[in-house]
């Protein structure tokens, strides 16, 4: 292998240990949301991802990060090429495994998830999400522990004074899902 070459296919291979761990972590993240808000009905379009969810959000996110890193790292040194079908097509399986997880993990985190904030000053809502300024509420039965597919945002500070307060009130389930 010709010098020129040589140097061109490890810039390719740091550039790929560098960027595929980030992705995998991005992508994680932002499918885990998706997974987490398609379980109260809300729509895609109202995610809000930023770099700071990237690295704090979810535990599972550093995970993911690690191990794309600890993959991407442990061939960079067996492989002669970071165009061999084995380095692409394990940094696909990085990136696909990532969109699966993601979703997976925010559904059953929505599922699973036992305390809420709760408005104290106005009907039962629970607090599903805050994005930005944004905190999106749903109405909700404590008694049969369910919640409507009906929602409220408010912005912070536009509106009167809003009370929250954290409560286990769950783990809920859609009205319509209620037996």
């Amino acid at each position: 292998m010709s010098e020129s070459k040589r140097k061109k296919n490890l810039v390719t291979k740091e550039i790929a240990m560098a960027v595929t761990p980030i992705a995998a972590a991005y992508l994680f993240i932002t499918f885990y949301e998706a997974g987490f808000t398609s379980f109260y009905g809300l729509p895609i379009s109202i995610i809000d991802i930023n770099v700071t969810d990237v690295f704090l959000t979810n535990r599972l996110t550093l995970m993911v990060a690690v191990i794309a890193f600890l993959w991407i790292g442990l061939y960079y040194n067996v492989l002669p090429s970071a165009n061999s079908p084995i380095f692409k097509g394990m940094i696909t399986i990085i990136l696909v495994s990532s969109l699966w997880l993601g979703v997976s993990f925010g559904k059953s985190d929505a599922k699973n998830k036992i305390e809420y904030l709760t408005l104290t000053n106005k009907s039962p809502h629970v607090v599903i999400k805050i994005y930005g300024n944004n905190v999106i509420t749903a109405p909700y039965n404590k008694d049969m522990k369910t919640f409507e597919k009906s929602f409220t945002i408010h912005e912070l500070g536009k509106e009167e004074k809003l009370t929250y307060n954290l409560q286990k009130v769950g783990p809920l389930i859609p009205a319509s899902e209620y037996k």
